[in-house]
């Protein structure tokens, strides 16, 4: 009986010890997705490694792109020379690319949030390249900026100046 009272006390104790290490393993592991806080007003954005190229795929078939990259296979699928590591647990990608009808390059970005109305809107100035004859050409444009909650519309703004 005692022998029985001692296997049943080893067996009780190496169940409930090993089921509190399982429990504290998983209670540190969570289910519920990364709660992501919207950030009002202007946004301070990383610009993407200079050697960074849309995808030809992508500009072959579009006069304007505009993407919200959100994940690594993302990334992959839509940047060429990806040189530069990016976290998209925190932060995404706004990338895009305008076609000119002459060499162009991009002056300005400007990033701003509207966290009440769930909006984002992503200023770009392009210009043209003075002393350089009228040629067609895509104008890239990328920003690497915190990651927004779900549901945030993204808005694209192009200015061209000739």
């Amino acid at each position: 009986m005692i022998r029985k009272f001692n296997t049943l006390s080893i067996f009780l104790f190496t169940f409930f010890a090993f089921g509190g290490v399982t429990s504290m393993f998983y209670s540190c592991k969570s289910d519920e997705p990364n709660v992501v806080a919207c950030t009002e007003g202007i946004l301070n954005y990383q610009e993407l490694s200079a050697t960074s190229a849309l995808s030809p795929a992508v500009l072959d078939t579009n006069s304007v792109v505009n993407l919200v990259i959100t994940s690594q296979q993302q990334y992959e699928r839509y940047i060429a020379n990806r040189s530069q590591e990016i976290d998209f647990d925190s932060k995404m990608l706004l990338a895009g690319s305008y076609l000119t009808d002459s060499a162009a390059h991009v002056v300005s970005q400007l990033i701003t949030s509207d966290c009440g109305a769930g909006k984002l809107l992503y200023h770009i100035e392009v210009v043209r390249t003075k002393g350089n004859l009228a040629t067609r050409q895509h104008v890239e444009y990328f920003a690497i900026v915190p990651k927004l909650p779900d549901g945030t519309q993204v808005k694209f703004e192009v200015a061209y100046k000739k």
